[in-house]
């Protein structure tokens, strides 16, 4: 079995993980950059296809250009990407890779994992039915292929996503019928974000100057109930939220659409962090549960670091930042800088850390996930999509003395599909929590085990065999 041996390892090629990788580089070590898409760049920065033809970047948007600076800089640092690749299993120092039905290894003095986030699970009824997606599932079409998943399109949720989505689908031809935001700020809760940083507060005032272009409806306060039809959605019924986000009765409304996206945040993907066996703590404000670390990035394990929205949900401006101090830090640690030089290389990007943490304190206020999100579901509503598990078998599971999610597992084999509880395991904590009495945040997630990701059994034979 192949054998790469390296400086630093990177998991991850978003602007997380190509940051660090550009600093780490920078400062004498190897790096190796490992990613399972097809080009570089994370969902912030999702090109098409090499063999599209790109007549106007300019129609792409303002996230384009700010990818292809960066990766322009990747590029002519000369750092090594390994694309089309999932890390199934990770051990300080040894990650193990799988290409194609190819096994191979990477043995490195240090690691970064900048695994980034995907988009937060709420079930409610109808959420099953063909036309219903989540935002990030949507805008990865319309970005990599310029497919659109629709043609009437109604947005949930809360975020600035949303916004973003919005203005790219009816750029791409698309009639949105409006975009439904839980959130419904008064102005003094507003008025700190004047203080900046002004990069994030412009791209958010051109988010709503182009709703307004555009003649999309920005619904502050109201969000979907339900999504309704037979063989696909032909409709979604609506109704205003009070502030703990629960519906206010007799506001409902419905809509005719063909398609509903579902944006309501995002979730660390944090596997790796957790079969490495890195300290985590909860932090609904940052997506859940996330890997401690320290000022410099560095993991519980030592010379192991986070960055991005692996590590919690920041967005791409954070993820840059933090990814050039772990890069750095990294490389600290490797022996290619001393102390000073790190201090006086991280002393920027740890200044701008803390003003855009203050600005995301507060959209974080608007948008963490509040008591009445889950309210719309029904005892029908399908939770654990994989093995077809429902609320009324967990709160069955409840009556019958389950308190945990591993007293789930066995019965209703909740978290054991496909998707090895990414998406119903989040869920299934704040039920749990719900209808047990207990915090979230003690409530244990499912264990990790590897293949983190779906490989190959030929990869795992080629990986056996090489043992």
């Amino acid at each position: 079995m192949r054998t790469e041996r390296v400086d630093l390892a990177v998991v991850g090629a978003g602007p997380a993980g190509l940051s660090a990788a550009l600093e780490a580089s920078a400062a004498g070590a190897e790096v190796l950059v490992i990613d399972e898409n097809d080009q570089p760049g994370g969902q912030i920065f999702r090109h098409p296809p090499r063999s599209f033809r790109i007549e106007d970047r300019a129609r792409l948007g303002r996230d384009f250009e700010r990818g292809r600076k960066l990766l322009d800089a990747v590029a002519a640092a000369g750092i090594r990407i390994e694309n089309n690749t999932a890390v199934w299993n990770v051990a300080p120092g040894h990650l193990a890779c799988c290409s194609g039905e190819t096994a191979w290894e990477v043995k490195s003095d240090a690691i970064v994992i900048a695994t980034g986030a995907y988009d937060r699970p709420v079930p409610l009824p109808g959420w099953t039915l063909p036309g219903v997606f989540t935002s990030g599932g949507v805008q990865t079409l319309l970005k990599s292929q310029r497919i659109l998943a629709g043609r009437r399109v109604l947005l949930t949720g809360t975020g600035p996503l949303n916004l973003v989505l919005a203005n790219q689908l009816a750029e791409a031809g698309a009639t949105v019928v409006a975009v439904l935001e839980l959130a419904d700020p008064g102005v003094t809760e507003l008025m700190p974000m004047l203080r900046g940083p002004w990069p994030l507060l412009s791209d958010g005032i051109g988010y709503l100057m182009q709703l307004t272009r555009h003649g999309i409806p920005l619904m502050r306060g109201w969000t979907l109930i339900e999504a309704r039809g037979t063989d696909q959605v032909t409709s979604a019924v609506i109704g205003k939220v009070d502030r703990d986000w629960r519906l206010i009765k007799g506001t409902e409304r419905t809509l005719e659409v063909d398609t509903i996206c579902l944006g309501y945040g995002l979730v660390p993907s944090t596997e790796l962090s957790r079969l490495i066996g890195c300290e985590h703590r909860y932090d609904p404000g940052l997506g859940g549960w996330i890997p401690e670390h320290d000022l410099y990035r560095e993991t519980s394990i030592p010379k192991v670091f986070v960055a991005g929205d692996g590590a919690g949900v920041a967005g791409s401006l954070v993820a840059i930042e933090e990814g050039r101090v772990a890069g750095l830090r990294a490389a600290m640690r490797l022996g290619q800088i001393n102390e000073a030089a790190f201090s006086g290389k991280a002393a920027l990007s740890l200044q701008r850390l803390r003003r855009l943490g203050r600005f995301r304190a507060i959209l974080d206020g608007l948008s963490t996930p509040r008591p009445g999100l889950l309210e719309r579901m029904t005892d029908d509503t399908l939770i654990c999509r994989c093995e077809e598990v429902s609320l009324g078998d967990c709160r069955q599971a409840v009556k019958e003395g389950a308190v945990s999610l591993m007293e789930l597992k066995p019965g209703l084999r909740a978290g054991m599909g496909m998707c090895q509880a990414r998406i119903c395991g989040p869920t299934l904590v704040e039920v749990l929590a719900g209808l047990t009495g207990q915090a979230p945040e003690t409530i244990t997630p499912f264990s990790q085990r590897p293949p983190v990701k779906p490989i190959p059994l030929a990869a795992l034979l080629d990986s056996e065999a090489a043992e």
